[in-house]
């Protein structure tokens, strides 16, 4: 009988990472279908707390899945709406806000001169760019516009996968066993949690942004509070994008010291948002340390774009609940996982 070939430490590395870029390719490859597919998947997890909540209340289920589709065609539509007004009328003003950002240069160049610096408005032009400053904004919006290009089709999904939630548990549990399945049970537990607390301290940011910058007298308020709340999604830097194109347009509609004040209003908001509300309704946190959230961010925004990035922590918590049910990748779930010394 022959022996099945060895090989050593390194060709087994080699051999694992030339297995995975196949694989990244493959996916990326594939993104728009598998794009599609998540963001229908996750949807389909959100409603399923409030699907199961109506079935209890006897609705029946067709009942049940139309009034969640229905709500949520609403919300997209709503802030289709909200969106679509004010970055029209946004565009139509851009020629307004060139020429005072040009004034604004000028005299700035003006003062520097004349602390005897040798500046030019073209150096300072480089430096101080709107169109490269918003072009991150534009591209991540772009490509979530694009997933959503497809909306009924992601729609249709999250219907056929509502009419199988109330029975697929069964279909496991008859499949793998009743004590197989659990941890399909924790990544359900856990995207719904965190989708969940995540959408509501989104809306809490996105309310108090719109009520700030309404205070404050910055154009377009609207515009800026929903990209608050969308951008929220996004751990660790998605707040911090969001800030930066209402305080450049405040310096440049209302001056420098009122773009401070938006911008220290940012700061409050964020703190109170991401340091005092979500650990409180997160509990423990999310499972991941902050270097391998931030990781995920580039990681699956390389291979699945904008949607990637939006989606990478719910992506990352469901690899280390499954990694964590087995002995060969156990070990990689702890590595994920926060220290567990700086949780006591």
């Amino acid at each position: 009988m022959p022996s099945s070939p060895s090989f050593s430490s390194a060709a087994r590395v080699l051999i694992v990472l030339a297995a995975f870029f196949i694989v990244a390719q493959g996916i990326q490859d594939a993104g728009s279908l598998l794009v599609q597919l998540l963001l229908a998947i996750y949807l389909a997890v959100i409603c399923a707390a409030p699907l199961g909540w109506m079935i209890e209340k006897k609705v029946p289920v067709a009942l049940a899945v139309l009034v969640l589709i229905a709500t949520l065609i609403l919300i997209g539509f709503g802030l289709v709406a909200l969106l679509s007004g004010s970055i029209d009328q946004f565009s139509k003003d851009i020629p307004v806000y060139q020429g005072k950002l040009r004034a604004g240069t000028s005299s700035l160049v003006v003062w520097l001169q004349g602390l005897g610096l040798q500046v030019s408005t073209g150096d300072i032009g480089k430096v101080i760019d709107p169109g490269r400053t918003m072009s991150l904004v534009g591209t991540l919006l772009n490509g979530l516009g694009k997933a959503f290009t497809n909306t009924m089709v992601i729609l249709l999904t999250v219907v056929f996968i509502l009419f199988e939630v109330s029975g697929f548990t069964h279909k496991l549990d008859a499949a793998r066993g009743a004590g197989n399945t659990d941890y399909l049970k924790r990544i359900a537990d856990g995207i719904r949690s965190y989708m969940v607390i995540k959408t509501f301290t989104s809306l809490v940011t996105g309310v108090l942004v719109g009520l700030l910058l309404w205070i404050l007298d910055v154009d377009y308020p609207m515009l800026w509070a929903v990209l608050a709340f969308l951008f929220n999604y996004i751990p660790n830097i998605g707040s911090i994008i969001a800030a930066v194109p209402a305080i450049l347009l405040a310096s440049i509609q209302l001056g420098v010291q009122p773009a401070m004040f938006v911008g220290l209003g940012y700061v409050c908001v964020n703190m109170l948002v991401g340091n005092v509300l979500e650990p409180k309704m997160m509990g423990k946190g999310m499972g991941l340390s902050v270097l391998v959230v931030f990781v995920s961010l580039m990681f699956w925004g390389w291979l699945l774009g904008p949607v990637g990035v939006l989606l990478s922590v719910p992506l990352t918590m469901s690899l280390k609940i499954i990694m964590e049910n087995s002995s060969e990748t156990h070990w990689i779930a702890i590595m994920l996982g926060p220290d567990s010394h700086s949780e006591k």
